[in-house]
């Protein structure tokens, strides 16, 4: 099922939530009376009674889901969002997880808990941006564009990435032993080392397999459990051909 997909949900007296979700788990946080529960209601609404006043234009079905039959929806119905709200009981449990994981199916997830079973991208956080009746998301998390050295620094990774930042920084940096333990590492003046791929995403087991099967056999191997030197020194011998890094960028 592709997972860019744009949704306009809007009512009789015009209240209006645009937005597009780009994965397939996005998550809706934020405080009470901002609009999570309009929005998971006009939806139910709209699945409920066609004399609701709700329309939903979207280019596939938008449905809410509920604890009581979610169990045959996910195994039986794909192509659809789901939107799920805060007392969706089964949500953090992993059997719902992975029942989502398997389904061919998109997920609006609106919650204030961390889901440690549900692979969300940092990027597909969102708060409810509100103007009027008008409705929108925006990201919770900024994108950084510059990399700031601490006295102390941890990185959930513990293998190759934790070598990794080892190699440019030293003892300094430890490791939080999994991305579940790091917002608890460090104190307010840690960097936390967070990577994009691994937090919130099952794009990480895929790029890791990628990458491993684009430098199999060569000197450039890559396994996760330890890095191969080659990406961390300069060692290709003069006039030696690579066919993944030139000398003077390698370390770059």
């Amino acid at each position: 099922m592709e997972t860019k997909h744009d949704l306009l949900i809007q009512n009789k007296r015009d209240i209006q939530f645009k937005f597009s979700i780009r994965r397939k788990f996005t998550v809706i946080r934020g405080n009470s009376a901002t609009g999570k529960s309009t929005l998971f209601q006009m939806v139910s609404d709209a699945n409920s009674s066609r004399q609701s006043g709700v329309t939903i234009s979207c280019d596939v079905p938008v449905k809410a889901l509920y604890e009581i039959g979610f169990k045959y929806e996910l195994e039986n119905e794909s192509g659809n969002i789901y939107i799920l709200d805060e007392d969706f009981g089964p949500l953090k449990s992993r059997e719902f997880a992975a029942k989502a994981l398997k389904s061919e199916n998109c997920f609006i997830l609106i919650t204030r808990e961390s889901l440690a079973s549900i692979p969300y991208s940092y990027k597909e956080i969102y708060n409810i941006k509100t103007s009027g009746k008008y409705h929108s998301l925006e990201n919770i998390y900024p994108e950084y564009d510059s990399f700031h050295e601490c006295d102390y620094m941890v990185t959930e990774d513990e293998d190759a990435g934790l070598e990794y930042y080892q190699s440019l920084y030293g003892d300094k940096v430890k490791s939080s032993h999994g991305n579940s333990n790091l917002s608890k590492s460090g104190g307010p003046d840690t960097l936390l080392i967070g990577d994009g791929c691994a937090i919130g995403t099952s794009t990480e087991k895929y790029c890791s397999e990628l990458l491993s099967d684009l430098t199999r056999n060569t000197s450039a191997q890559y396994t996760k459990s330890k890095l191969n030197s080659c990406y961390l020194h300069q060692c290709c011998c003069k006039g030696t051909k690579c066919d993944f890094y030139t000398r003077s960028k390698k370390i770059d």
